[in-house]
């Protein structure tokens, strides 16, 4: 589809109306970026409309917009008003400027990055300013001198501040570069170019070393597409692009994005897909790549009016990304599958049309030992879904030492990559352990009973635990995962001390129907001492839930003592099933998605 359609068409139209309102709101508000936000909005609006206006139909700007957007789009757009809302804004910012360049609110205090963001919005607001044609140019003159007051006193501390994420670095480097194209100063590219020497934290499989969908969308693609665009980078750009095809990838029909293998805040909810509408949109457009045109029809309905004001951006920074998009590939279907594998991040997705599964084994929480901020630490390894219902979060609990729930390496493939796709095998492995430990050798003891406090990877304690000899008692456990149309079979094998086991399913979309409920509300499914049975049904869909194994026992679900001694959890809400077994024999969960008529 080329032109907007009529929903998208509606919320710009609104957003435009809202300006006004946004910096009242704003100013309100202890930060400063959503006042930077308004000001690149209500620049490109402007902007459009001068493009909308243009006296040469046929020019490359005027055309692209012409065709993807009515011109009565923005037919009661009050420009005057408008600037003065710029300028309000601009006065808020000028306010909250510090004496160092940076921008008050927020708990990063004193932050060159935080502040970058800003910049990022103002220095391209000055720059697409410049460029505004008759119909715009002495409205958005009136803007240009307390733009470059800002920009100019901002620049000192983007030149010598420091950051603290990966992302940071790409978003203060966009800054410095929109810096150096507008005022000049050889400082600003070299401390880009200082942070860019850094290397671009992109993995082999396509995602970024973070990991994350939201941080993907909002910083690392734009920030490198600005830095290549003004430095006239193309590895730059390429590196953008292979981002925004990796989420392509990872795009659902329902237009969410997977964010299983995310290091940030994001693993641990659904990510919808609007930020990226523009991304992926624009690349379609620019490369002519089907995947990108699927995914961008598929998080459309997601898309904010935020997300359809940054389309404008990247359309007056190239009017191609305004063009028609390639040709959306064909969804997966059961016979013609789709497979995506990303080893670096252990995360493996199988759409099968009917149903699709995840597997995932990547998380940081092994080799850090602990469950921290900016670490993948997510326990869930498996999502099974139909097109309605299904299986958000698949995990497998144990009474070991209090150590958490399982945990894999990255998923193998046990079938060749060239064998059929309908029916695909996968294994996962993880290994954990614990240790008693003997007396310390005479040499290491301490008459005053005095040792160093030391963590040993599940607590602290002052017992020089280095220096101890141990007993280690091992637990190894094996998945072996199949994975058909509407079908998910996952059998667990335990090397180790006998032990309580129980698997969580956390479903959505439908109602269970064979189980009973434990004291907290959840599902408990309880059956023989060696099969039982249940289901979950909803919209046109039922999943038949069955369990082999050592059965039976309490349910439970241990999220490790990282989380139990701070009295938390990070158990799944909503409708859990919990099913109580044991190790002494092979557990087996089978899965079973059908179509179900209408009552």
């Amino acid at each position: 589809m080329t032109a907007i359609n009529e929903a998208h068409r509606t919320l710009l139209s609104q957003a435009a109306e809202a300006i006004p309102g946004r910096v009242h709101d704003a100013q309100m508000m202890s930060g400063h970026r959503a006042l930077g936000r308004v000001v690149r909005d209500a620049v490109a609006l402007l902007m459009t409309v001068d493009r909308l206006g243009a006296d040469d139909p046929d020019g490359p700007a005027s055309s692209a917009f012409k065709t993807w957007l009515p011109t009565a789009t923005f037919s009661s757009i009050d420009a005057a008003s408008t600037v003065r809302a710029i300028r309000r804004a601009l006065d808020a910012l000028h306010e909250r400027q510090r004496p160092s360049g940076t921008f008050q609110g927020g708990d990063n205090l004193d932050s060159p990055p935080d502040s970058a963001f800003t910049i990022n919005d103002l220095a391209w607001a000055r720059r697409a300013s410049s460029l505004a044609g008759a119909s715009q140019v002495h409205l958005l003159d009136a803007v240009g001198a307390p733009l470059d007051r800002l920009l100019e006193a901002a620049a000192p501390a983007l030149i010598n501040g420091g950051v603290h994420t990966p992302n940071h670095r790409w978003e203060i480097s966009s800054a410095l570069a929109q810096l150096w194209e507008i005022h000049g100063d050889p400082a600003t590219r070299e401390r880009a170019e200082q942070w860019l020497s850094e290397g671009i934290d992109l993995q082999p499989d396509g995602l970024f070393s973070e990991r994350s969908p939201n941080y993907a969308a909002r910083v690392s693609v734009p920030s490198l597409l600005t830095l290549g665009r003004i430095l006239d980078r193309p590895d730059l750009i390429a590196g953008a692009d292979v981002g925004v095809r990796r989420q392509a990838d990872l795009t659902g029909p329902d237009g969410f994005i997977e964010t299983l293998a995310s290091r940030r805040q994001d693993q641990f909810a659904a990510f919808p897909g609007g930020p990226l509408f523009p991304l992926f949109r624009a690349h379609s457009a620019r490369t002519g790549d089907p995947i990108t045109a699927r995914a961008s029809m598929r998080t459309a309905w997601h898309a904010s009016a935020d997300d359809l004001l940054t389309m404008l951006v990247l359309g007056i920074d190239d009017p191609a990304t305004l063009g028609p998009p390639a040709a959306p590939a064909d969804p997966a279907t059961p016979t013609a599958p789709e497979l995506v594998e990303l080893q670096n991040s252990g995360l493996v997705s199988v759409d099968h049309g009917e149903s699709s599964a995840v597997l995932f084994g990547g998380t940081d929480t092994s080799e850090l030992a602990r469950i921290a901020s900016g670490s993948s630490s997510q326990p869930t390894f498996a999502r099974f879904r139909g097109t309605r219902i299904g299986v958000r979060d698949l995990r497998l609990s144990r009474n070991f030492f209090s150590m958490g729930p399982f945990r894999p390496d990255p998923p193998k493939r046990a079938t060749d990559a060239s064998s059929d796709l309908t029916r695909m095998q996968f294994t996962l492995h993880e290994r954990v352990q614990a240790e008693y430990y003997h007396p310390l050798d005479p040499g290491d003891r301490h008459e005053d009973g005095a040792y160093s406090l030391g963590f040993n990877g599940r607590f602290v304690s002052p017992m020089d635990f280095e220096r101890r000899r141990t007993d280690v008692i091992a637990l190894d456990t094996r998945a072996a995962v199949v994975l058909e149309p509407g079908s998910f079979d996952v059998s667990f094998s335990f090397d180790g001390p006998e032990h309580a086991v129980c698997l969580l399913l956390a479903l959505h979309g439908g109602e269970f129907q064979g189980t009973r409920l434990d004291e907290r509300g959840r599902n408990l499914l309880i059956g023989g001492p060696r099969l039982a049975e249940c289901s979950y049904a909803g919209q046109g869909e039922r999943l038949v839930i069955s369990v082999s194994g050592s059965l039976g026992g309490h349910g439970f679900y241990d999220p490790g003592e990282a989380y139990t001694f701070l009295g938390a959890t990070d158990e799944p809400a909503g409708d859990v099933l919990l099913i109580p077994a044991s190790s002494a024999q092979t557990l087996r969960l089978q899965l079973r998605l059908s179509s179900e008529p209408a009552p």
